[in-house]
C-alpha cells in the first residue's frame, strides 16, 4: 500500500501527491483511479521500485535471501514488479470528479469537491 502523499486545499479542487520513482515508465493502462462521492482507490500495476526504494526495503528486512537466480533479464524485472494501491474509504467532504496525471516520478491526483468547503485532511475523522 501507498502510505506516502501530501495534498492541497485548493478551494474547489483537492491535490494529491503521490510520490513514486519512476513510475512514469509503468504504461498508461496500468495505472487506474476509482471513486466515488466519498471514496477514492488509486492502483498501479506492475510498478517498478528504483534501486534506492529497493535498496531501502532491503535495509529494513535486515538481510536479503536469494534461493534462486533469474536467468534472464525479463525475469529479474518480472520479479522487481509490485502492485500499489492509494486507498480512502471515507473522503472529509463529498466530491463529483477524480483525475490524475502521470509524472516522471509521482501521480497527480485532482479531486473536484461537489462545494467549496475547506478540506483539513484527505479523509474523515
Amino acid at each position: 500500500n501507498i502510505t506516502n502523499y501530501a495534498f492541497l486545499d485548493d478551494g474547489k479542487k483537492v491535490k494529491i501527491y503521490v510520490n513514486l520513482p519512476g513510475v512514469g515508465d509503468c504504461g498508461d493502462d496500468n495505472i487506474a483511479i476509482d471513486y466515488t462521492e466519498r471514496s477514492l482507490c488509486l492502483t498501479v500495476k506492475g510498478y517498478i521500485p528504483s534501486p534506492s526504494a529497493s535498496k531501502e526495503k532491503e535495509e529494513d528486512k535486515g538481510e536479503l535471501i536469494m534461493d534462486s537466480a533469474p536467468e534472464t533479464v525479463k525475469e529479474i524485472i518480472d520479479e522487481r514488479k509490485e502492485d500499489r494501491c492509494l486507498t480512502f474509504a471515507q473522503l472529509y467532504g463529498d466530491i463529483e470528479k477524480a483525475t490524475f496525471k502521470k509524472k516522471p516520478d509521482k501521480v497527480i491526483i485532482t479531486l473536484k469537491k461537489k462545494d467549496e468547503s475547506k478540506w483539513n485532511s484527505i479523509i474523515a475523522w
